[in-house]
C-alpha cells in the first residue's frame, strides 16, 4: 500500500525542527480538519506550571498522524488526527498523570516510558475510545495493590476473560465497548484490552505481535509488562501461575506497536520509497532481542540504498517480516528457543525457518535470490537440481502438529465390540487399538468372522475422543446403520459428528468411565472392516480431493494436477532438492512448504 502523500508529510515535519513543541504545533496548526481541537489541546497545558504535562501533551500530538482506525467491512482508514477531541484527550492524559502521581508502581520509570507504556489513548488500531483509562480499573481491578508488579499484572490478566475463535482471524480489531459486550474475539482483541487494563491499573505494558509464524499459518499477538530496565514479561492467555510462554512455534520476529514514530532507519527513507503494511506507519519497533528465541545475523546483497525484506511462505503469497536498507538483518529467527526442543511443535520439521530474500515494488514481492534456511548452525541457500528428476510420495499437504498426535494417542486402550444384545451383555472384542492410530480416516480389519447386531467404540476410562465411525462389508462399501450410544452420550446432539463424514468435527469428553457410541445395523451382519478417525486437521491427502503440485524457481511452477487413489499421492519428475508446495484444489486452506528427503516431507 503506498503511503507516499503521509509520508512525506511526515518527513517535513519532522526535519524541519527537533523541538518537540514545534513539531507538534506545526502539525495542529496545518491540519486541514480538525486544526481547532488540536490547538486547544495544546493550549490547555502550554500555560500550565507543569511542565511534564505539556511535553506528553506534544508528545502525542507530534506522533499522531500516523494512528488510525479500521472502518467497516471496506476497512476505511479513519486516522485520529482528523476527529480526536480536545477535551477526551485532557480526560486521557489527566487520568494517566494521576496515576503517576499515585501508583506505587510507576515511581521506578522514567518519563519516556510512562510515554510509550502508559500515556495512549489507544493500544493499536483499535476503534477509537477513551473510557477505557477509568473503566478498565473497575472490571480488571488493580492487581489487589501488591507490592509486587508482576503478581499484580498476572492477577489482572487473570481476570480479563476474552473466548478466541478463528472465526474472527480477518475481523479487524474490535472496540473495548464490543468486546466487553460479546466476549468474543481472536489474540490480538485480547492482547489490546489486557493492554488497556494493565495501564489503567498504572503498569507500564505493550502490544507485542509476531507478524507470521515460520512453521505454521497465520500470525499471533500477545503482551509485554514492560519493567523499569526495559525487560519484560509475557502474557498470552488468563492463567494467573506465571506460565504464559508463547506457543512452540517457530518465530521469526517480535514487534512492538509503539506510540512514538519511529524515524529511525529505514523510516528517514521513506519520502522516496513505497512499503509493506507492516512497516508503512512507522509505528512498531523490533523487539525480538528482548524475548527469548534463537536469532542469528543475515546478510543479503542488495543494490546500495535499495530496501530488502526477508519473507517467509504464507499460501496467499510470501509475506514480508523483515526489513533492511543494507541487507543487514539483526535477529532473524532461527526457529529455536530457549528451553524448547526443535521437534516439540510438530513431526518432520526442518531445521531453521525459511526465508525469500525479495525486494518490494508496485505493492508485490519480488524474489532478489534464492530461498534461505536461517538456523542454529548457520545460512543455507536453497537450491535444486533442474537435471536429476525423482519421484515423491506425499501423505499431507501440512506438517502433522503434535497436539494432533496427542488427540489419536487419546484413543489408545479403546475397543471395538461386538453383539446381539442391545445391552452388549454378550460383548465380544473384535479390534483393539493397542498404538496410537494416524491422524486421519483409517481402516481395520477385525478380528471376528461372526455376524453381529450390534457393534460399538468403547473406551475404558480416560478421555473419550473420536471424530469418525463407521462399518464396511468385504468389497469396502459402507454398511448402513443407526447411531447408538450409552445414556450419558445419547443424550448430547454433538455425537452426530461421529457420524457426518466430517473429518473435522468429533466428539470429546475428558474424563469418564465405560463412555461408547456405536452402531444397530438392524440384522446380524458380517463386520469384515472397521472405519475411525481420531480427532484431526483434516490436512491429510484423501481419495475425494484434487491437489496441484508446484516447485519455487523464482515463482512457483505447477507440476501437475491429481486426484490420489488411496491415502498419498504419487507426483513423477520432480526436481531433486526442490521446494515444493502441495495445494488442495478443493477445500482448506492449511498448507506449507516442504523438501523431499529420504523419502519424506521435511517441513519448512
Amino acid at each position: 500500500m503506498k503511503q507516499t502523500l503521509l509520508i512525506l508529510i511526515f518527513f517535513f515535519l519532522f526535519s524541519c525542527t527537533s523541538s518537540f513543541d514545534k513539531t507538534a504545533w506545526k502539525i495542529a496548526e496545518q491540519s486541514v480538519t480538525n486544526s481547532e481541537e488540536l490547538i486547544r489541546f495544546l493550549e490547555h497545558y502550554k500555560g500550565q506550571e507543569d511542565e511534564e504535562k505539556y511535553k506528553a501533551a506534544c508528545f502525542l500530538i507530534q506522533n499522531m498522524p500516523n494512528k488510525y482506525s479500521l472502518s467497516g467491512n471496506e476497512r476505511k482508514r479513519i486516522y485520529d488526527i482528523d476527529i480526536v477531541k480536545s477535551d477526551s484527550l485532557i480526560l486521557s492524559l489527566e487520568y494517566s498523570f494521576q496515576l503517576k502521581a499515585e501508583s506505587p508502581y510507576l515511581k521506578d520509570y522514567t518519563f519516556e516510558q510512562f510515554c510509550e507504556y502508559v500515556l495512549p489513548y489507544r493500544v493499536a488500531n483499535e476503534p477509537l475510545q477513551y473510557y477505557w483509562k477509568w473503566d478498565c480499573i473497575k472490571r480488571f481491578g488493580n492487581g489487589d495493590n501488591s507490592d509486587d508488579i508482576v503478581k499484580a499484572a498476572q492477577k489482572i490478566n487473570a481476570q480479563v476473560k476474552i473466548e478466541l475463535a478463528p472465526d474472527f482471524y480477518k475481523d479487524s480489531l474490535k472496540s473495548y465497548t464490543e468486546l466487553l459486550q460479546t466476549g468474543y474475539g481472536k489474540c490480538d482483541d485480547r492482547s489490546a484490552l489486557v493492554v488497556m487494563a494493565l495501564r489503567s491499573a498504572g503498569i507500564p505494558a505493550a502490544f507485542e505481535m509476531i507478524p507470521y509464524w515460520g512453521s505454521s499459518n497465520n500470525g499471533h499477538s500477545f503482551i509485554s509488562m514492560i519493567l523499569p530496565n526495559d525487560s519484560v514479561v509475557t502474557f498470552q492467555n488468563d492463567d494467573e501461575n506465571g506460565v504464559n510462554a508463547l506457543p512452540i512455534r517457530k518465530i521469526p520476529k517480535i514487534y512492538r506497536k509503539v506510540y512514538t514514530i519511529t524515524f529511525k532507519q529505514p523510516h528517514s527513507y521513506y519520502p522516496v520509497m513505497e512499503y509493506p503494511d507492516l512497516f508503512a506507519n512507522g509505528d512498531i519497533l523490533d523487539v525480538t532481542g528482548v524475548h527469548q528465541i534463537g536469532t542469528l545475523h543475515v546478510t543479503v546483497n542488495s543494490e546500495k540504498g535499495k530496501s530488502v525484506y526477508l519473507a517467509v511462505f504464507s499460501p496467499g503469497g510470501w509475506t514480508p517480516i523483515a526489513f533492511s536498507v543494507d541487507g543487514n538483518f539483526q535477529s532473524a529467527g532461527t526457529g529455536t528457543r530457549k528451553g524448547v526442543q526443535d521437534s516439540e511443535e510438530a513431526l518432520d520439521l526442518g531445521n531453521g525457518i525459511l526465508y525469500l530474500p525479495s525486494d518490494f515494488t508496485n505493492g508485490e514481492i519480488t524474489p532478489i535470490s534464492k530461498p534461505i534456511i536461517v538456523s542454529k548452525d548457520g545460512v543455507h541457500h536453497l537450491s535444486f537440481d533442474t537435471l536429476h528428476k525423482e519421484t515423491v510420495t506425499l501423505i499431507r499437504k501440512y506438517p502433522l502438529n503434535k497436539r494432533i498426535v496427542g488427540f489419536a494417542r487419546t484413543m489408545v486402550g479403546g475397543l471395538f465390540e461386538g453383539a446381539n444384545r442391545s445391552d452388549f451383555s454378550d460383548a465380544e472384542n473384535i479390534y483393539e487399538i493397542v498404538k496410537v492410530p494416524e491422524s486421519r480416516m483409517q481402516t481395520v480389519n477385525t478380528l471376528s468372522c461372526k455376524k453381529f447386531r450390534y457393534v460399538r467404540y468403547r473406551k475404558p476410562k480416560g478421555v473419550f475422543s473420536i471424530a469418525e465411525f463407521s462399518l464396511y462389508d468385504s468389497a469396502g462399501m459402507p454398511l448402513q446403520f443407526q447411531p447408538i450410544a450409552c445414556e450419558a452420550i445419547l443424550a448430547d446432539s454433538m455425537m452426530n459428528t461421529i457420524f457426518d463424514n466430517v473429518p473435522l468435527t468429533y466428539y470429546q469428553v475428558n474424563g469418564g468411565f465405560d463412555l461408547w457410541i456405536g452402531a444397530d445395523l438392524g440384522k446380524q451382519t458380517a463386520i469384515p472392516i472397521i472405519g475411525f478417525a481420531p480427532r484431526n486437521d483434516d490436512n491429510s491427502v484423501v481419495s475425494t480431493d484434487s491437489y496441484e503440485l508446484f516447485y519455487w524457481n523464482d515463482k512457483w511452477i505447477s507440476l501437475g494436477k491429481k486426484i490420489p487413489i488411496r491415502d498419498n499421492i504419487v507426483f513423477e519428475n520432480v526436481p531433486k532438492g526442490a521446494l515444493l508446495w502441495l495445494r488442495d484444489l478443493t477445500k482448506g486452506r492449511e498448507e506449507r512448504p516442504f523438501t523431499y528427503e529420504n523419502g519424506r516431507q521435511i517441513w519448512w
